[in-house]
Formats: C-alpha cells, sequence, structure tokens
C-alpha cells in the first residue's frame, strides 16, 4: 500500500458551534471529508493559525492549504502578519500550497498581489465560473463550474507572472496559478447549502437582510464539490510529480 501524504492545514476560522454538529468537527474535519472523498491517499494535519498555531517549517507537511476566514488579509492582526510570512517561506521552499477564499487573498497578499474590499458587492451563494484558461491538473475538464462563494474583498493587482485560469466580469480574478506549486480560488469549494443557509439565517446577518435574501436566493442548482477538489488533489499530486 503507498504511503500517506500530509495535508497541512492552515485554517483562520473555527466552525460555527451549530454547524460542529453536522460536520463532526471543525473546518479541518469537513476538509478530510471533501479530500479523503476523492483521494483517500491525503491526510489532514490542522494548525489553528488564528489562535497563534504555526508551524516551524514548511517542511512539515509534504503540501498546504489555507481556508477562508471572516477577516481580511489587510487588517493589522499579528496572526495575518506571521502567516503571510510563512506563505512566503513556503513558496521559497517551493511546497505546493492551495489557497481557498481568505487563502487565496493571503497567497496573493504574499506573492506582491493587493487586495481590496469589493465595489462590486457580495458575492453568495452558488457561481458560476468559466474556464478561461484549462490547466493540465483541472481534470475532469469542464467549460463552466459552480462553486459556493462568500466574499466581499477582491484581488485587485495580481504578483507578477501569475496565470488566471477563470473569472468573469464580476471577479475578473476567480482562480489563479501563480507557477507550477501555488495555485489558489476566490470560491469555497468545500462549503454546502446547510452551511451557507444557516449562516445568512444566523443572527449573524439580522442587520443585513438584503444581503441574507441575496445569498439565500443565490442557493439554487447543485455545486460541483467533487470535481473542485478533485481538481485539488490533482494539482497537489502533479506538484509532488506523482500526476
Amino acid at each position: 500500500m503507498s504511503s500517506s501524504l500530509t495535508i497541512g492545514v492552515l485554517l483562520c476560522d473555527t466552525l460555527h458551534d451549530y454547524l460542529q454538529p453536522q460536520v463532526g468537527g471543525d473546518f479541518d474535519e469537513l476538509l478530510r471529508q471533501r479530500i479523503q472523498n476523492v483521494d483517500q491517499q491525503f491526510i489532514l494535519k490542522a494548525y489553528r493559525v488564528h489562535h497563534n498555531e504555526l508551524p516551524s517549517s514548511p517542511s512539515e507537511a509534504d503540501v498546504w492549504l489555507i481556508n477562508g476566514s471572516p477577516n481580511s488579509v489587510y487588517y493589522e492582526l499579528d496572526w495575518i502578519t506571521r502567516l503571510i510570512s510563512f506563505v512566503r517561506q513556503v513558496h521559497a521552499a517551493k511546497v505546493p500550497l492551495v489557497g481557498f477564499c481568505f487563502g487565496h487573498h493571503i497567497i496573493a497578499t504574499a506573492l506582491g498581489g493587493k487586495v481590496e474590499r469589493s465595489t462590486q458587492g457580495w458575492g453568495l451563494g452558488i457561481a458560476n465560473y468559466p474556464v478561461t484558461q484549462p490547466s493540465s491538473w483541472m481534470q475532469p475538464a469542464i467549460d463552466n463550474y459552480h462553486i459556493f462563494v462568500f466574499h466581499q474583498d477582491q484581488i485587485v493587482n495580481l504578483p507578477a507572472n501569475t496565470q488566471v485560469l477563470s473569472g468573469n466580469e464580476f471577479c475578473p480574478y476567480f482562480w489563479l496559478q501563480y507557477d507550477d506549486k501555488t495555485m489558489s480560488t476566490q470560491g469555497h469549494p468545500e462549503f454546502y447549502k446547510g452551511f451557507l443557509s444557516a449562516v445568512l439565517s444566523s443572527d449573524e446577518f439580522d442587520d443585513l437582510p438584503e444581503v441574507r435574501e441575496q445569498g439565500l436566493n443565490n442557493l439554487q442548482g447543485e455545486a460541483d464539490t467533487k470535481i473542485m477538489f478533485q481538481w485539488v488533489t490533482n494539482f497537489y499530486r502533479q506538484a509532488l510529480g506523482l500526476y
């Protein structure tokens, strides 16, 4: 039997208490379920970065994954500053790295890009995006995909030599590849309808009724969750020379 591959998960948020019973744990458990549904060779090791728990070295895992956060990368928080520094170490060490949403912003910021609160407003619910520049790890190949989104911030300036794989007028830099070891997406492939509907229905959005309505109205159809995670594991394997 082949040996396992460790994904170091850099957690930037804690799953709401009312969602943890559904998932069976925190975000790392949700990510484990998603990833092992397509590739059981990967195991996950979580670091709660937002609680000041960071790896000592990029070599502590075979590959890395950064999840989402309600915070913005431009907030002056010590843990965000340290995470940006660690991303630069991972990139310099050429260890494979993937980011979702806040992770997308962290990687872009660490590599010289810029993130701002978007004038386009909220991206909420299930969004449809085209693949504008397919990459070899995007298998199975599809021209358009559906993915969960939950964001106000967007990347407005790209790091040098960044390839845009997917985007549209609302979010031009939705899926990026920086080199053969690093890629990220504005989306949340790990989310599910019950997650978003529960969050939007909670008291967090009592003062944002229009945003709540927008999000709940945008939950029609199904997201390409399994395909998205197949892409992620394909990318990791290709970056490790195993694909």
